[in-house]
């Protein structure tokens, strides 16, 4: 089993609205107690990949090792936080914790959870880029997380995939993974793995996963649209644009399918899809599954920066349904990989 050490990050004011970390490194002796806790009582635990086995899912093993934050990726985390919580809606993140999570193998993300005396606020997704620097993702406000466990136990248990007592068969491994959205993989001893969406624990069908691969551009410092670590001094991200009473379910009118699809070739003609119109809403063409789509989106976020080469990036809002997440994903992302309609009135 593998046992990830957490940091947790508290935020306090200093002048000019820069802010130090001060934070404490949870035990290995701390993290093992709580983990085994969490497995005689829950068939999951938070690791990014953990074998289980045993009564109830108890993890086999208690062996940490130890996954160190690193101080690069924490600037950056600060420096994003600082950015966005002078702008509601992120404006609770200013006095914020931050808990790092690594992702999945292969994955080279982190799930930063933000919250605010011991309360959930929202939550940034953080990958690193092919050259070394970190890439924003994703982010969000609200208090339904990505990588949730009650939502996935639930699911799991629904699948009929837990063994007389909750826990999961000896050898399974569960893991978090981040392509296009968040994504749980659940294998089986001898099994195919199964997929679930780590936003609402749909099971996801298997060919879904190989488009997922296939639908981001190559991450680097290069990526336009995309706010990254290498300019994160000069980022600025401007006052959110949010629908006031757009829907948030496409299925609540399905008139949008009997409409023709708008056009968007880019980050900015995007924005202005969603300035003419109150509400838009997303189809991929062949990946619905992947992007966890169709989803409304319901506003934009723009970050700009002094850097010639990538000077501006729109995160478009996603509200998730039947909660109260709203996502920000870069707007670069859906370019070409899907239709964008109208959202009916």
């Amino acid at each position: 089993m593998k046992l990830w050490n957490v940091r947790i990050f508290s935020k306090s004011d200093s002048p000019c609205n820069h802010r130090s970390l001060r934070y404490k490194l949870l035990s290995a002796s701390v993290m093992i107690t709580a983990i085994l806790w969490l497995g005689a009582v829950n068939p999951l635990t938070s690791t990014a990949a953990a074998s289980y086995g045993g009564i109830n899912g108890t993890p086999t093993s208690s062996s940490p090792i130890l996954a160190q934050v690193p101080g690069s990726l924490v600037d950056f985390a600060e420096e994003t936080v600082d950015h966005l919580s002078v702008h509601a809606p992120f404006t609770a993140w200013d006095e914020a914790e931050m808990e790092f999570t690594p992702l999945g193998p292969g994955t080279h993300g982190w799930l930063i959870t933000i919250s605010s005396e011991g309360i959930p606020q929202g939550y940034m997704i953080i990958s690193a880029a092919d050259d070394g620097s970190y890439i924003l993702s994703e982010y969000g406000i609200g208090s339904t997380l990505p990588f949730s466990q009650a939502p996935l136990n639930e699911r799991l248990a629904a699948e009929g995939l837990l063994k007389t007592g909750g826990g999961l068969p000896q050898g399974s491994v569960v893991r978090k993974l981040y392509d296009v959205s968040p994504v749980w993989q659940v294998q089986l001893p001898g099994k195919k793995p199964v997929y679930f969406s780590a936003l609402n624990s749909e099971a996801l069908p298997d060919e879904s996963q190989s488009s997922r691969i296939k639908a981001l551009p190559t991450l680097s410092a290069a990526t336009k649209g995309i706010v990254t670590s290498t300019s994160s001094n000069a980022w600025l991200a401007e006052t959110p644009n949010l629908a006031a009473a757009a829907s948030e379910d496409p299925y609540d009118n399905l008139l949008w399918l009997t409409s023709a699809h708008l056009n968007a070739g880019s980050s900015a003609d995007l924005r202005n899809l969603l300035q003419e119109h109150s509400a838009l809403i997303f189809k991929s063409k062949k990946s619905n599954a992947a992007f966890g789509s169709p989803f409304s989106l319901t506003g934009w976020q723009r970050w700009s920066s002094g850097n010639q080469q990538n000077p501006a990036a729109i995160y478009v809002s996603v509200p998730l349904r039947h909660s109260d997440t709203l996502r920000f994903l870069p707007a670069s992302y859906l370019i070409g990989q899907g239709q964008f309609y109208a959202q009916p009135e």
